[in-house]
């Protein structure tokens, strides 16, 4: 360092008075305003009360130095080349900036970085625009773009390459790991306790979320992950997604399936993880050509028994991997699906999703008017109707509106009598003999 301005070093007190004059400058914006000097030494004061040409006790009593009084002794000084923020830069060994200054700065940075991820991935606009606004959700993120933002930026690019190249894009799947080794050559990349891993599982979030199919924020839960995952083809647990149902005969490469032979024969209900369910080429109804899908398992139970050999699904509430695997199996063997479910947001929700996904393949079943009034119990859902926003089924809209209205929830096992009838009636006129063949 300069010997000259060495003494500001030595001398006791500037460093510290340098680094309150620092501190003002910064917040004021300019040279002006005044530090408190109260905790100083005796020491310390009379070495700023020599250079400002003031006796100690007066320094002493007013307890304060102003910035513009020190700067003006500069000029007086073998020190007038400087300003007081050069002076303060050259003593402290930093570069001082007004905090508006650095805001501004920052700012500028933050800009480059997303322009930067944009030109490299423009397909991904919409996670960096998430990014961008700095929702609470993103706080993790950001701190790691303060820890080393060129390091998040480069993270940031791979994990958007693995989220393009996901298999639910080819209608297939894949287990996470081997996902992991053939898009970025490390089978761990993923793993859901790794930065990338939590940079993947936040970008199928912000998806889910703005295309409005999930609420804000990261999975809670190991199932939510495992659903989550499983809804882009990735799999942590080929057995934990499963769905139940009866009466559907199955094709694996070996020809038909020996255990839904089976089960098909004597009536069985299955629960079929979906690690069987991969194994399938094609599934079909034993009888007819209908499938009625029911959300909850006491409906499903009691049609079972009810109706015998009517193919029958049973989701568990939300769609699984299982059930949707199942589910598109069902569609390209040619059959036509019924679905009903609960009559509040998420049932609604659901039955919006399958309509979007087999559109005039699936038929929404007692979902109306007057299946919800039969049904409104006094569970209040007011929290959760924004659930509904994004849903515009021509089909739902209508008991959308009501369920606005009464912002009670409508159970299913309210019409069970009505269900089963329903299956009864069409059931009989669906059945066409196509046992042990798949229907074309």
């Amino acid at each position: 360092m300069n010997d000259k301005v060495q003494v500001f070093r030595v001398e006791p007190g500037f460093l510290k008075l340098f680094r309150l004059f620092k501190e003002k400058y910064r917040s004021l914006g300019r040279i002006g305003g005044s530090v408190s000097i109260r905790s100083f030494a005796f020491k310390e004061v009379e070495s700023i009360a020599g250079y400002l040409g003031q006796p100690v006790e007066e320094i002493l009593e007013k307890g304060t130095v102003s910035l513009l009084s020190f700067e003006k002794e500069l000029s007086k000084t073998g020190y007038a080349e400087y300003s007081l923020i050069e002076l303060l830069e050259k003593v402290l060994g930093e570069t001082i900036l007004t905090k508006s200054e650095e805001i501004g700065r920052e700012e500028i940075k933050e800009r480059n970085f997303f322009q930067e991820l944009l030109e490299a991935c423009p397909q991904g606009r919409w996670w960096w625009d998430w990014m961008e606004s700095k929702p609470p959700d993103s706080r993790w993120i950001w701190s790691l773009y303060k820890l080393d933002s060129t390091e998040l930026q480069e993270k940031l690019k791979t994990v958007f390459g693995g989220f393009q190249d996901l298999p639910f894009r080819n209608h297939k799947y894949e287990k996470l790991p081997l996902f992991a080794q053939r898009t970025t050559g490390n089978p761990h990349f993923f793993d859901p306790n790794q930065v990338t891993g939590k940079l993947l599982i936040n970008c199928m979030q912000v998806d889910q979320q703005l295309k409005g199919l999930r609420e804000p924020g990261m999975p809670k839960t190991t199932e939510e992950l495992n659903e989550l995952l499983s809804s882009y083809g990735l799999m942590r647990d080929d057995l934990w997604s499963f769905v139940s149902c009866r009466g559907f005969l199955a094709e694996g490469e070996l020809g038909l399936h020996p255990v839904w032979k089976a089960a098909a024969e004597i009536g069985t209900v299955l629960n079929v993880p979906f690690k069987e369910l991969l194994k399938l080429k094609s599934i079909w109804p034993e009888s007819g050509g209908k499938v009625w899908v029911v959300e909850n398992s006491s409906v499903c139970s009691t049609i079972v028994d009810e109706v015998p050999r009517a193919p029958i699904i049973c989701t568990h509430g939300q769609l699984r991997t299982a059930s949707w695997m199942m589910l598109d199996l069902l569609v390209e063997s040619g059959s036509q699906l019924f679905y009903s479910g609960d009559l509040d947001p998420e049932g609604v929700l659901i039955a919006h999703r399958l309509k979007e996904r087999y559109q005039d393949r699936v038929t929404i079943w007692r979902m109306d008017v007057d299946s919800y009034e039969k049904t409104i119990s006094e569970e209040d859902i007011s929290s959760r109707l924004s659930k509904m926003d994004p849903i515009n089924s021509p089909e739902l809209v209508e008991v959308i509106n009501v369920i606005r209205l009464r912002k009670k929830a409508g159970y299913q096992e309210g019409l069970v009598s009505e269900l089963v009838r329903d299956i009864e009636s069409e059931f009989k006129t669906s059945l066409v003999g196509n046992r042990y063949t798949k229907k074309e």
